[in-house]
């Protein structure tokens, strides 16, 4: 699940965005829901496609947020400050491989339940035209895969989790 949080006109929204099984299901701040099957990045354009039909908006990240354009009307958001996350930060030594920025997935080279082998390349993310491949720590079981191809993923959002093989079979 990815959660972001940002201030407009002085309120608190917060976004909530969850894989399933088929895409993305997105609650929006007032409440609307949307089913996102496919989304792609470009420059600064993003691409949804839903049921009903697809929704293209030009985005713009400054350093205060994201200022959204849509149907000729500019929104503007600034960050809400990021909650302190304590002791909740995972290492790829525990088996927990998250994004190391925001970026695109764009290639997955394994499935839920497959055996890896210590340094294979599990999936290769896309940031700032370069790719960055992320890698199994050691060997196991690919416990949980949370990344499709053709997802745009935040920084820290948790893409697989690696069991040992020893571990697996519990």
């Amino acid at each position: 699940m990815y959660k972001a949080e940002f201030r407009y006109h002085g309120d608190l929204l917060t976004l909530i965005a969850q894989p399933d099984g088929k895409g993305w299901n997105i609650t929006l701040p007032n409440g609307t829901h949307y089913i996102i099957e496919h989304a792609e990045a470009h420059e600064n354009t993003l691409t949804l496609r839903t049921a009903t039909g697809i929704i293209q908006v030009a985005f713009l990240q400054t350093p205060q947020g994201v200022e959204i354009h849509e149907r000729g009307r500019a929104y503007r958001f600034q960050r809400a400050e990021a909650p302190r996350r304590g002791n909740t930060q995972h290492s790829s030594a525990e088996g927990i491989l998250t994004a190391p920025m925001p970026g695109l997935v764009t290639k997955v080279f394994v499935q839920q339940g497959d055996p890896v082998e210590a340094g294979q390349r599990l999936l290769t993310l896309e940031a700032m035209k370069t790719e960055q491949s992320l890698r199994a720590p050691f060997t196991g079981i690919v416990r949980q895969l949370n990344a499709r191809e053709g997802e745009l993923v935040q920084e820290g959002t948790v893409l697989l989790e690696i069991a040992e093989a020893s571990g697996a079979a519990e």
